[in-house]
């Protein structure tokens, strides 16, 4: 899987072919999607969809440009995710 950040896809068709990419990976099994944690909002951009890499466990985020933001693709600090899902759980007991 690509693992490296993009802040800003140059292009319609560029953030097309990427998502292609990550479809494809998901069509081979080698990441897989997942229900992203609406309590996390890196940078406090909202939306995107989230997958999961099988082999490094790692998750990652991609939100579709909306101009005149142009979209991103970067890594979720999942440490960070599953302390603040313990922490609303605590809440909501």
């Amino acid at each position: 899987m690509y693992s490296e950040e993009i802040h800003g896809f140059a292009s319609p068709g560029e953030f097309d072919r990427f998502i292609r990419y990550i479809e494809d990976q998901a069509n081979m099994g080698l990441v897989q999607e997942v229900k992203p944690d609406l309590s996390c909002h890196k940078g406090e951009i909202y939306g995107g969809r989230w997958f999961k890499d099988i082999n490094t466990n790692e998750t990652w985020r991609l939100v579709e440009p909306d101009f005149p933001f142009k979209g991103l693709w970067e890594k979720v600090d999942s440490q960070k995710v599953r302390v603040k899902q313990q922490f609303y759980r605590k809440i909501v007991a």
